[in-house]
């Protein structure tokens, strides 16, 4: 893991996320997966080493993702009358009636 310094360390702090693919060319070394810690009131950026992430598509994962894209049908489905809601209730939480909505559904599943 490197820890970056320099002009990398400036452009750290504005990717922080992946850029490009495994197959670019990169001659300055700066695509990457970026991650930005705080250490000792300090500021930490490294860049990760590049890695493909797995998909496994087990069947507890295949199920949750159903369940998640029923809470989301679910949301589309209501009307603005019971969003507005959802968003009055939301706003005591610091969340969007939305993510409220979403986290009520796959508690309740």
């Amino acid at each position: 893991m490197a820890i970056l310094t320099g002009i990398k360390k400036g452009l750290g702090s504005k990717i922080q996320k992946k850029l490009g693919n495994a197959e670019a060319e990169d001659p300055k070394d700066i695509y990457g997966i970026y991650r930005v810690r705080h250490r000792w009131g300090k500021t930490i950026q490294e860049k990760l080493p590049f890695y493909i992430p797995t998909n496994p598509q087990t069947g507890p994962q295949q199920n949750w993702r159903g369940i998640f894209s029923d809470a989301v049908a679910g949301w589309q489905a209501l009307t603005d009358e019971q969003k507005n809601q959802y968003n009055e209730k939301a706003k005591y939480k610091n969340l969007s009636g939305y993510n409220f909505y979403i986290s009520e559904y796959l508690y309740s599943h």
